[in-house]
């Protein structure tokens, strides 16, 4: 090839590259991906977690359950959730939150809504707390036992009222000791689905 042909080649290439818009440039820095950020933490690790939350809070569950301790429905005639009473006494359920380290929770949730129903919960801090306790919401929902106690209130009617929530939470005992594998599974399910807040839980 001679001198002339070959700038010739050079000036066609040079030209069709510029007509086109694609001068060289150096490789542009890749933007990082949000989602790899929250890239779901390693099951194993998850279900260890949740494992220890759980024995911590059914050991607070079996310890209220042993105290014997419990809020009476003193407002109105047929069941209903009772998370903290007149007396000041937590249900079984709010005992966990509080024992737990979120008391101030706890006593919120009493002054914004006293008859609430976990089970009801959507989103926000008592839901974030359910995803992490160890426990499935199902379980929680057992735990959390509405009172029968009518207005009219005497000691042996409530006597009557706490035995009864005694012996609801003793089969309780026995229906979380049974399930740990199936439901610690199904609690690590649904907490995987939410990976900043098990992130949270493992300390990513």
């Amino acid at each position: 090839m001679t001198l002339v042909t070959h700038l010739a080649a050079l000036a066609i290439a040079f030209t069709t590259t510029a007509s086109a818009g694609e001068f060289a440039r150096p490789p542009q820095a890749t933007e990082p991906d949000p989602g790899a950020i929250l890239a779901v933490p390693p099951r194993k690790a998850v279900r260890a977690a949740l494992a220890k939350r759980r024995e911590r809070n059914q050991a607070a569950f079996f310890a209220y359950v042993t105290r014997g301790v419990y809020p009476h429905n003193t407002y109105r005639t047929g069941p209903l959730n009772v998370w903290r009473d007149a007396e000041g006494h937590l249900c079984a359920a709010a005992t966990m939150i509080s024992k737990d380290g979120h008391d101030e929770l706890a006593q919120q949730t009493a002054q914004s809504n006293n008859n609430i129903r976990l089970l009801d919960v959507v989103d926000g801090p008592l839901l974030d707390w359910m995803l992490t306790s160890g426990l499935t919401i199902e379980e929680i929902d057992r735990i959390q036992l509405p009172d029968m106690e009518p207005m009219i209130v005497d000691q042996a009617t409530l006597a009557a009222e706490d035995a009864k929530l005694k012996k609801s939470y003793t089969a309780t005992e026995v229906f979380l000791k049974k399930h740990v594998k199936d439901d610690l599974d199904t609690a690590t399910d649904r907490l995987l689905a939410n990976p900043a807040l098990a992130w949270q839980l493992v300390g990513g």
